[in-house]
């Protein structure tokens, strides 16, 4: 070998045992009923609102509803919606604390939102109120809220890799807002993670983020085989859920004889270093011999 190659072939061994050596000690590191706005059609016939008979329609609504009500007359007569919300009779208190509309037709539009305590009340035509009345029901407001769940729910992963499930959440009666992601592994050993972990809910929809779990271990140990259970919690902060994914960790027989079920990347990072140190030794010796 000439004085020139030396240098170089030096340096290539070096660079390998470097490389061999920041590889090794990482080795064991793992990638890681609400509110809303509604629109209603009644038409009046001195029989009925919408011609039904008796009963006639009932409204039902949520408190703190935007409501439109679309009325036209279907008889040419004169009509007038009203909904008695101080449950004092027929006779409409307008302007006050009824909510009414105009007389029609041929037709007109009222549009309130639902301020009056949850309860049953009734609405009518002011002009024809003993046929024309119905019961106009007010829920109270429902909580917004989330679920969460995870398909699948359960996870087979042999020693040495990793499986995902993926959590979805939805939105319940209008919940939005940003979601935190948080996982608890008991007993310890696998390794859970998620990407992302936070994510965004919006106001009837689904958000998704995957879950994945790693069962590689460290550079000189392996994942226990048997059952875990990786505890998924999402958070607003003030609202939490959790759910629970089983993970059953198997036996790998997929490694060499005599590798002490070690890593793959570990078994790679050994390789680099005793390559390294055979190609020093080889250098030292033939610079010895010249």
């Amino acid at each position: 070998m000439t004085l020139a190659k030396r240098p170089i072939f030096l340096v290539f061994a070096m660079i390998l045992l470097g490389l061999g050596i920041l590889i090794l000690p990482t080795l064991q590191l793992v990638p890681s009923v609400y509110a809303s706005s509604r629109t209603i059609t009644l038409i009046g016939f001195i029989a009925a609102w919408n011609n039904t008979g008796t009963p006639n329609p009932t409204i039902t609504v949520t408190q703190g509803d935007t409501i439109t009500m679309q009325l036209s007359s279907g008889d040419g007569a004169p009509h007038r919606f009203f909904v008695d919300a101080d449950n004092n009779g027929a006779t409409p208190d307008c302007p006050g604390a009824d909510i009414c509309s105009n007389t029609f037709p041929p037709s007109t539009t009222v549009s309130f939102t639902v301020n009056i305590a949850p309860g049953t009340y009734t609405y009518y035509c002011s002009i024809h109120p003993t046929t024309m009345l119905g019961q106009f029901v007010v829920q109270g407001p429902t909580s917004q809220d989330f679920a969460i769940s995870a398909n699948p729910a359960s996870l087979n992963v042999t020693q040495g890799s990793t499986g995902s499930t993926t959590i979805t959440l939805t939105s319940l009666n209008g919940f939005s807002g940003t979601l935190t992601l948080t996982e608890t592994v008991s007993p310890t050993g696998p390794i859970a993670s998620f990407s992302p972990r936070s994510v965004t809910l919006s106001s009837g929809r689904t958000a998704t983020s995957t879950l994945t779990v790693s069962a590689v271990g460290g550079p000189y140990t392996s994942v226990a085989t048997g059952n875990y259970s990786v505890s998924v919690t999402a958070s607003n902060g003030t609202l939490p859920h959790s759910m629970a994914v089983q993970v059953r960790v198997g036996s790998s027989n997929s490694s060499p004889s005599g590798s002490a079920n070690l890593p793959l990347t570990v078994l790679v990072g050994t390789a680099v270093v005793a390559i390294a140190a055979v190609a020093v030794t080889v250098f030292v010796l033939r610079r010895k011999s010249k």
